[in-house]
């Protein structure tokens, strides 16, 4: 109770003020992928000099976020993710992954350890962007759905016995699979028993910070119509469903301006660590506040740096890239739940 009570605290003052230190982490662990997406560049990368489990054990041992996604690349590439996870259980209260599916035995394995951690809220997102052969041609690799959904269905189960465990699909909406959100749900029902609301959606953006895919052509007016169709067709029950609503209801603003549709909390509440343990305000913004190696692993350094209070500035003239994707506008969200 005291790590959710900390983490609502924590939402709560983020209304108001500049937190001392972030409560939510994005921290891509590795740029290492073995998807080969249309939508993403990450994989092109050549991943160096990636933090070692020692230099991430050393940064959770000086800060305290109460929400850390885990994100890369294809994060359970790295076999020392359950320390990972670990370290950071030490205080959060919610942590979330990504994956694209491909690594089945490694996945559940990995999964099912963290599971056993005790972390109040555990959440694992497979990635499906289609029916099974836009899917496949989406990521690049063939056979990725029917791994997905193995992958899922496992997990799924998982879900049932460990109540502190969630599970879902991650669909983004993009150029390659515009008016396929119906069909896609249908197809997975084929295999497993599923309804939207297993589902989260996103759209797709652009970064040349971190998906490295800067000039691609993005229909986003287009994408309205799978955005109105998700929000007629999922029940807002819970938290992070009610969050996501907002989110999409709010894609329309972001369309019209390019920049958040509210206050963004970038430097408020969050900020966005990179596998070589470069700090950014956000994952489209590459205004670089500094390293972790150069600073002794300590974020806060960073955090209360001058550098940091320049970006914060720039990020209130809305002076930034502009993104409303989930791994910014959710705590975003919840910073201006009053205005909202």
């Amino acid at each position: 109770m005291f790590k959710l009570f900390r983490l609502g605290a924590s939402i709560i003052k983020s209304n108001f003020m500049t937190l001392r230190s972030p409560y939510k982490l994005t921290f891509a662990i590795t740029y290492s992928c073995n998807s080969r997406c249309k939508t993403c560049n990450i994989w092109k990368r050549k991943p160096e000099n990636e933090m070692k489990t020692w230099e991430i054990r050393s940064m959770f041992e000086k800060i305290n976020p109460s929400w850390v996604n885990l994100t890369g690349g294809e994060p359970f590439l790295r076999k020392d993710i359950y320390d990972i996870a670990k370290f950071a259980s030490k205080s959060a209260y919610l942590l979330n992954l990504t994956t694209n599916g491909l690594l089945v035995n490694k996945i559940l394995k990995d999964v099912k350890e963290i599971s056993k951690i005790g972390i109040p809220r555990f959440i694992v997102v497979v990635s499906l962007d289609g029916p099974e052969e836009i899917h496949d041609k989406i990521r690049g690799i063939k056979g990725n759905w029917g791994k997905a959904l193995k992958v899922f269905g496992a997990l799924k189960n998982l879900s049932e016995s460990k109540k502190n465990f969630h599970t879902y699909f991650g669909y983004t909406i993009s150029q390659y699979n515009l008016g396929l959100i119906e069909k896609t749900v249908e197809s997975v029902k084929e295999k497993i028993d599923v309804s939207i609301n297993d589902f989260h959606f996103n759209i797709y953006h652009v970064s040349s910070l971190y998906y490295g895919n800067n000039g691609e052509k993005v229909l986003e007016k287009k994408f309205l119509k799978d955005v109105e169709y998700v929000l007629k067709e999922k029940k807002n029950l819970g938290i992070i469903p009610f969050i996501e609503s907002k989110y999409l209801k709010l894609i329309k603003k972001y369309f019209t301006t390019g920049m958040s549709p509210v206050p963004c909390r970038a430097l408020t509440s969050s900020c966005f660590i990179d596998p070589q343990g470069n700090v950014y305000p956000c994952t489209h913004w590459g205004m670089k506040l500094g390293n972790l190696r150069e600073s002794n692993y300590d974020l806060k350094k960073l955090w209360n740096s001058k550098k940091a209070n320049e970006a914060r500035k720039l990020i209130k003239k809305n002076k930034c890239p502009g993104c409303w994707t989930p791994c910014e506008a959710y705590q975003t969200i919840l910073g201006n739940i009053l205005r909202i």
